[in-house]
């Protein structure tokens, strides 16, 4: 499933790579959010074994990707495989990251190792990192391929520009919380359905190449505005429904900051308020800490 939005070439190119990994019982969708490049025909005309949800507007990483997996959750897959747009596939990655998937029960999530587009010797991701001063960033970022695992390996998270997700866990943990809208959902669903049981691992003998950061890119200081003001709208929900105590008061200071910056930006995104995010981040902390206390969660702060 690949959500795309003002992104024809490169969503094409993503296609492209897939035509000859899905077999007869599996169906790629794209949630298109709106886009005004001709991407929804372009697929159409070039693709017509793919399957186009048009969302009408561009509803956000979460919103947009949450239209798809409901539709593939309704259909009664077993899997679910999340791709960026800006993602190439190489051949047999899929048939590798399924034969692995079958053998692990348990496991909810699985992350191919991404690596930079640009340079495919370099890792683009290896699975999200939590941050004792809070937020989270991509493991391994940036280093040789060769300093990847080289065997499968337990990770706290996986990144949402390449992962295989379970349906039955899904269901269990729930799916993107669209009031993020983009930017940290990815990390709120790690922690949701790790709270329901399931492990996460990283495939790092299955690579993934990446674009890093196309989606994210704008050029008008409204945009980019509106990016800083989810990096730091999000980051503080996360802290408050997740952080022990300890390390909240240790980043108090920084949150202070992002919560005066977010206040501020409000204006700048019409329809979007920080507040009631928090305050049911805030309501839900209790009972998130005492199960991560009793699944040993905290470890995976760094």
């Amino acid at each position: 499933m690949i959500l795309t939005w003002n992104g024809r070439d490169d969503t094409l190119a993503c296609l492209d790579s897939l035509r000859g990994e899905v077999g007869g019982e599996d169906a790629v969708i794209v949630c298109d959010n709106g886009s005004a490049d001709g991407t929804e025909d372009a697929i159409r005309s070039l693709h017509p074994w793919v399957e186009v949800i048009q969302n009408g507007g561009n509803l956000g990483f979460a919103r947009g990707n949450n239209s798809g997996l409901r539709a593939a959750l309704d259909r009664g897959f077993e899997w679910v495989l999340l791709l960026n747009n800006d993602t190439t596939v190489t051949p047999g990655a899929l048939a590798a990251l399924m034969a692995h998937a079958a053998s692990r029960d348990g496991v909810g999530v699985f992350q191919p190792l991404l690596v930079d587009a640009g340079d495919e010797t370099r890792i683009d991701s290896a699975g999200q990192l939590l941050l004792r001063r809070t937020g989270a960033e991509d493991a391994l970022m940036g280093r040789p391929v060769a300093d990847a695992p080289g065997a499968p390996v337990p990770i706290f998270g996986a990144a949402a520009a390449a992962a295989l997700m379970r349906a039955s866990a899904l269901r269990e943990g729930g799916l993107f919380d669209e009031d993020f809208f983009t930017i940290l959902e990815d990390v709120d669903l790690m922690f949701r359905l790790r709270l329901g049981g399931f492990e996460v691992e990283l495939v790092p003998q299955v690579r993934v190449a990446h674009k890093r950061g196309i989606s994210g890119r704008a050029s008008a200081p409204d945009s980019r505005s509106a990016r800083r003001y989810w990096i730091d709208r999000n980051v503080v929900a996360l802290a408050l429904r997740y952080w022990p105590a300890p390390l909240l008061l240790r980043a108090a200071p920084r949150l202070a900051v992002r919560i005066v910056r977010a206040l501020h930006r409000t204006w700048r995104v019409p329809g979007e308020r920080c507040v009631p995010l928090w305050r049911r981040s805030c309501a839900v902390r209790r009972s998130n800490r005492r199960a991560m206390r009793r699944l040993g969660l905290d470890r995976w702060f760094t």
